[in-house]
């Protein structure tokens, strides 16, 4: 299944490294774009991309954000 996750805290980069080891293809966003999420693509094997790309990636979006 194709997931993408906006919001690359501690609960999207669980999830993506959860979901990854399932074997799903997942991209991660944050608010801060792409280039921010290298740590987090080393940790959770999942490519990061903009919050429009991995709703547009998707069958299936989580969005893990703070409310602010």
């Amino acid at each position: 299944m194709k997931i993408g996750i906006i919001g690359a805290g501690q609960i999207g980069s669980a999830l993506a490294v959860r979901l990854t080891s399932f074997g799903h293809s997942v991209l991660i966003a944050n608010s801060h774009g792409p280039e921010t999420l290298r740590d987090v693509t080393q940790k959770t094997g999942a490519p990061a991309g903009a919050g429009q790309q991995a709703a547009q990636h998707a069958d299936l979006i989580v969005v893990t954000v703070w409310p602010i």
